[in-house]
């Protein structure tokens, strides 16, 4: 954050008086690539930050969930008190636990018709089973267990948000303690392999237990503002760390592609790093994350003029509603999978298929901003 404009007193973070685009930009970016990255037909999935790293948009997203949370909560909670802030996060927590089922039951329908020219399509969207076993399967969706295609973020978001009521209180008013719990857990959760059940079997795709650590930062940063934080941001010795982590992380990561790059990596190097585990949030994952984030903060400041420019704006926008977005993009994403299935394979239709859905997604943004900023009164919600 930029921090220059706040003032503080006595040690208590003032308000934000604007919103950092920076935020909506690079939630816009990582709904963008993880879109993209929901398409495996498509080759501009190897553009993406997956290939280029050892974290990748799923990072950024839980991040700045976590961030905008501390930011937003945390102020709330000092100016109007602990049970206005609970009822804010409780409401928003069960609009994302809605927006779940939702897109499920939408999902399903969506490949319901596809499956008419393709059956197939069931098994390859994670729902064969909750046509086998409708009830019990529609029991584990409420239970937040089951999880079709490409949903699994979301339902992370969902179980995180939930325990915001119990995370923003214990990071304002005790932070090393919270920060120390949640270490704690993701050390226990890697040791002794701790994890939420899925139905029905094996594991929830993101781990919770390990990645409310990510979360956790996100939601410390963003409610303890303070000029502490310029001076870690802007040490020159971490940038250099920085900047060295992401080069190493670039070559291994290259050398998954490229074997003959992949070749000159010590075999006891290998040995230490792989594999690099997304499901339990690697340490490597989460270190190229902060790295990152370190980076990008130096580089772009939240008062840069170029935030302003309106071919940022549909980003900007996807990133403000992310969350109408991220499930609209669930389904457009299966859709494009589906066409490009058919045959309409080559590079021009993958090409056009994935910038229609980006296209899409930046519309629904655009008109969400519009109807809320009273453009269109009629259509606002009741």
């Amino acid at each position: 954050m930029q921090y220059a404009e706040v003032k503080w007193m006595s040690g208590i973070p003032a308000p934000l008086k604007e919103r950092d685009l920076r935020i909506d930009l690079f939630r816009g970016l990582s709904l963008w690539w993880i879109y993209i990255n929901h398409i495996p037909e498509s080759y501009l999935n190897r553009f993406t930050p997956k290939n280029f790293g050892f974290s990748d948009a799923a990072e950024i997203l839980v991040f700045l969930s976590g961030l905008a949370s501390g930011i937003v909560y945390g102020d709330l909670m000092r100016q109007s008190g602990f049970a206005a802030a609970s009822w804010r996060m409780l409401r928003r927590s069960f609009e994302i636990y809605v927006a779940q089922i939702m897109t499920v039951v939408l999902l399903l329908a969506e490949v319901a018709y596809i499956a008419a020219w393709q059956p197939e399509m069931f098994d390859h969207a994670n729902l064969a089973i909750l046509l086998q076993e409708p009830a019990e399967t529609l029991v584990q969706v409420a239970l937040l267990r089951y999880s079709p295609v490409n949903l699994d973020p979301l339902l992370l978001m969902v179980i995180l948000h939930f325990a915001l009521i119990l995370i923003v209180p214990l990071t304002i008013r005790a932070w090393p303690l919270a920060l120390t719990g949640s270490v704690a857990l993701y050390v226990l959760a890697h040791l002794f392999d701790w994890y939420i059940p899925a139905y029905p079997r094996g594991q929830l795709y993101f781990n919770p237990l390990n990645w409310q650590l990510l979360f956790v930062i996100g939601i410390w940063w963003g409610a303890n503002r303070g000029d502490w934080q310029l001076a870690i941001l802007n040490s020159g010795a971490l940038a250099v760390l920085a900047v060295a982590y992401l080069l190493f992380s670039f070559v291994i990561t290259l050398g998954w592609q490229i074997h003959a790059i992949e070749a000159y990596v010590p075999g006891w190097l290998s040995r230490l790093i792989y594999p690099v585990d997304k499901t339990n949030l690697d340490i490597l994952r989460l270190l190229h994350f902060a790295a990152l984030a370190l980076l990008c903060w130096r580089l772009l400041p939240s008062n840069a003029s170029i935030l302003k420019a309106r071919a940022l704006l549909p980003l900007i926008r996807c990133g403000e509603y992310s969350l109408a977005i991220y499930c609209a993009s669930v389904l457009l994403s299966f859709a494009a999978h589906a066409l490009l299935s058919l045959g309409w394979n080559s590079l021009a239709w993958q090409t056009l298929i994935t910038l229609l859905g980006l296209g899409l997604m930046s519309a629904m943004a655009m008109v969400l901003a519009a109807i809320d900023r009273g453009m269109f009164p009629n259509l606002r919600p009741l």
